[in-house]
């Protein structure tokens, strides 16, 4: 089963970077809080090659919550903030359990 994330926004289809398919595990990422922090990037996409991606998840944990610790396939953008201080974080078109997929 996919879950839908933000594929349905404005904003989400708005961007110009590509979408593409993401494999990993989801994690559950510690946000250091302050008034600069990314507070909505708390996961993370954890690939084979172990590098860390974190995933904006504002107001979409409840649909999030059930794949914490899974491995996953996302439809998803790289968005890179580096220009305003931050920098590259997952975007979510949708989500999907790798279990989903042999089903």
């Amino acid at each position: 089963m996919m879950t839908e994330i933000f594929a349905g926004t404005e904003w989400y289809r708005a961007r110009s970077e590509p979408e593409r398919e993401w494999r990993g595990v989801l994690r559950d990422r510690d946000v250091p809080i302050g008034p600069d922090s990314r507070t909505a990037l708390s996961y993370a996409l954890i690939t084979d090659d172990q590098t860390h991606h974190p995933i904006y998840a504002a107001n979409v944990e409840k649909q999030l919550e059930p794949y914490v610790g899974r491995a996953v396939i996302l439809r998803a953008k790289l968005v890179d903030l580096s220009g305003e201080g931050y920098g590259q974080e997952l975007w979510i078109a949708s989500i999907r359990s790798v279990d989903a997929e042999t089903k």
